[in-house]
């Protein structure tokens, strides 16, 4: 039977009183004398701040479906503005407020960075190879609501239901009303709809409000500080069949809107984002409108107006770059 090695008496006392010196320095080092302290991390890159845009896809039972932006206004980079379709020329006799156009081709010409289609408008139909056919890229065009853009006034409610409006202030303060007489004389933009379905953070229920549509909604935070800009999707089976107002106030008020104006819906709904990576424009909901000529096949409804978001580079950004770049 082999034996172990055996040291000298001096070199035995000499590694055990080495061994209890090591573990007396670890922990006085706060190590674990049985595991290797890890190796520090690598420094890493401080993640970017957050932007001041947020888009939410959501679907809930019913089926509801669509997508929600929500917009810091407080974010000095971010400014509202309502844009009208271009308009020139008369027709019938009536100056043109705007020649439709579909939101997607608006937020691209006015690089907003999102945008809804927003005003109830009213236009005549022409008849082409025997179809009448009113939302077509160039029809005359008038909003049948408020409409306050490029200093002036462009459009005034044709009727009482129309007086709802969303109105944006000199100072950058944004409100909505259930109803206006007249706009405020510091209106810097202002956009209209056809009913309030959240005042006060309580839902407006009628009783006439019994048929799901696709919706177009806009609404405020308590605090003012944030908008949200919706597109509820409808008239797809297994997607979305719409909301009722009623609903599209709750939906709102889950988002955390205190208040929220119901704009035109149905096929025009539509939801513009810009991807800031490639510049690209993309209707982010899924419009229920057709082509006139291409049956079953998807596309955007011409409108006559937008409420956008543009999102500006701030001086001091772009001096960073410059700076990166050279």
């Amino acid at each position: 039977m082999r034996r172990g090695l055996s040291l000298p008496a001096a070199w035995s006392h000499r590694l055990r009183s080495l061994g209890l010196a090591l573990l007396a320095w670890m922990g006085l080092a706060g190590a674990d004398p049985q595991v290797a302290p890890p190796p520090a991390p690598a420094a890493r890159a401080e993640a970017p701040a957050a932007g001041p845009i947020r888009l939410d896809r959501f679907a809930k039972p019913g089926p509801l479906a669509g997508v929600v932006a929500r917009i810091d206004l407080r974010d000095p980079r971010v400014s509202v503005k309502v844009v009208m379709a271009d308009g020139s020329g008369t027709e019938g006799g009536k100056d043109c407020a705007g020649r439709l156009e579909v939101p997607s081709a608006l937020a691209r010409r006015h690089d907003l960075a999102v945008a809804i289609n927003a005003s109830f408008f009213r236009a005549k139909a022409k008849t082409s190879d025997g179809q009448a056919v009113t939302y077509f890229v160039g029809n005359c065009a008038s909003p049948v609501g408020w409409h306050y853009s490029e200093g002036r006034l462009q459009a005034r409610p044709a009727e009482a239901r129309l007086r709802a409006a969303a109105v944006l202030h000199t100072s950058g303060r944004m409100t909505l009303h259930a109803s206006l007489e007249q706009l405020p004389t510091d209106v810097r933009y202002a956009v209209g709809g056809n009913a309030m379905v959240l005042d006060a953070g309580k839902v407006i229920a009628r009783a006439s409000d019994t048929v799901r549509h696709p919706r177009s909604a806009v609404g405020l935070s308590e605090d003012g500080n944030t908008l949200l800009l919706v597109a509820v999707d409808g008239r797809a089976e297994g997607h979305s069949q719409g909301a009722t107002l009623a609903e599209l106030g709750e939906l709102l008020k889950g988002f955390g809107a205190r208040d929220a104006i119901n704009l035109d819906g149905g096929g025009s709904t539509a939801l513009v984002v810009k991807d800031s990576l490639t510049g690209v424009f993309t209707v982010a909901n899924r419009p229920s409108g057709v082509a006139a000529n291409l049956p079953g096949t998807p596309a955007e409804r011409p409108v006559v107006d937008v409420l956008g978001v543009v999102l500006r580079e701030l001086p001091t950004e772009r001096r960073r770059e410059d700076s990166l770049r050279h």
